[in-house]
């Protein structure tokens, strides 16, 4: 007990070093502090108190002053500085870290975010960043899972050199929730030149930096969260480097996301090799306290479904007591999901997951026709929707416009959180 109280004088002493531009402003509180009792002093007088607080009670009756006027003026009057005196000190230590100016409105923010929804997104690639960015305007109780099975590009490279999960849509979806000035951008800058440099995002080095310095992907992870400032959080759906395999409609067996995207043929199944990775205890609990689970939007088969394959991650989500909603695809695929409807998109989602998602969100409004035409030359056309097939198996859908006006024919974030947090309320 008495090291914690001579810790804690210590550590009140550090405030009284010079230079910490703190010690003036105590002594203007003190001062109206001392101002204040002597109003008190006046206005409550019945008798003798302390010689010094009498003399200046007997100054104040030469002056002529009643008690009550003189108590009042003294007591406003230390008020006023005990005041001045606790505001410019709490500028002083505040302007160490951050613009005191800008404090009200962050500290709003923050106590209004907090009180938002809880919400788990999983998925990967652009859909799932721009859905976080999104999110993260309305609830700070957010969490992001993953996809870790890309072996193309920078993220290939790094995996086959550092044994280590893929980190591109990490990388992405970390930019997103970051809330440090600049974050995003540099995450996501990718290097142009410099020998073994050149084709990797210094968000991938950061991460395997992390896991270098760690020796643990999970600890890398949370390390990132922290550093990055998340609004937040960011985990991956297994920290475990597992491979991406696929069963075509022709019995074909392919290994590899970057293969599965190249090989032609309808894709039955996917799973992973471990089958059984790891799941991050966060990632459980969140799934477990979620209000909202939001599967998508995203690449069917090489980024939504391997996000909730791992069988821990699967148990959380089917006994999970949050609204499971599913994100369709405004476009498909070619080599993934031709000629797969709206429908089609949702069952291959319910028999992976062991679980049918409480509604499914589609993108029901007219598309640009020159980006249609531009699509349709790259073999990708708007995915096909009918509804009867929902209303006969009571899967309730939610229609709508829910499209970036643009150059790319993607998700609008804010059209989309918008209606996803219809589904919580």
């Amino acid at each position: 007990m008495w090291k914690k109280r001579v810790k804690r004088i210590l550590v009140f002493l550090r405030w009284l070093r010079p230079g910490m531009a703190v010690k003036r402003y105590v002594l203007i509180a003190a001062a109206g502090m001392l101002l204040m009792f002597l109003g008190v002093a006046q206005l409550s007088w019945q008798g003798v108190f302390l010689d010094w607080v009498l003399d200046f009670v007997l100054l104040t009756r030469n002056l002529g002053l009643p008690l009550w006027i003189s108590g009042t003026v003294c007591f406003l009057s230390g008020l006023a500085v005990f005041s001045l005196g606790i505001r410019a000190m709490n500028r002083s230590i505040l302007s160490a870290v951050t613009d005191p100016d800008e404090l009200p409105e962050r500290i709003w923010k923050k106590r209004r975010l907090e009180a938002g929804p809880r919400i788990v997104a999983l998925g990967g690639g652009t859909g799932l960043s721009n859905l976080l960015g999104g999110l993260k305007t309305h609830t700070a109780n957010l969490t992001g899972v993953v996809a870790v099975t890309d072996d193309g590009g920078s993220t290939g490279r790094l995996r086959a050199s550092f044994d280590v999960p893929a980190v591109g849509d990490l990388t992405d979806c970390l930019a997103a929730l970051s809330e440090v000035a600049r974050m995003p951008e540099l995450m996501k800058y990718r290097f142009e030149r410099g020998e073994g440099l050149s084709g990797h995002t210094f968000g991938n080095l950061f991460l395997v930096s992390l896991y270098e310095l760690t020796g643990d992907f999970a600890e890398a992870v949370r390390m990132a969260d922290r550093v990055l400032a998340l609004s937040g959080a960011v985990f991956p759906s297994t920290p475990h480097p597992a491979r991406l395999v696929a069963e075509l409609a022709g019995g074909e067996r392919v290994e590899g996301e970057s293969c599965i995207r190249e090989t032609p043929g309808r894709v039955l199944r996917v799973w992973l090799e471990p089958e059984n990775p790891p799941v991050m205890p966060e990632v459980l609990r969140a799934a477990a306290a979620a209000q909202l689970i939001v599967l998508g939007p995203g690449s069917l088969f090489t980024s939504v479904i391997p996000s909730f394959l791992p069988p821990d991650l699967r148990r959380a989500i089917s006994t999970s007591p949050a609204r499971l909603v599913y994100v369709t695809n405004i476009m498909t695929e070619p080599g993934e999901t031709d000629g797969m409807d709206a429908y089609a998109h949702f069952e291959a989602v319910a028999e992976h997951l062991g679980r049918k998602p409480d509604a499914v969100l589609v993108h029901t409004a007219p598309l640009d026709g020159d980006a249609l035409a531009r699509y349709a030359s790259g073999g990708q056309h708007p995915v096909a929707y009918d509804p009867a097939p929902f209303a006969a198996a009571g899967v309730p859908v939610i229609e709508g416009d829910f499209a970036h006006a643009g150059a790319y024919v993607r998700h609008d974030p804010e059209k989309l959180t918008r209606s996803l947090l219809e589904c919580v309320r």
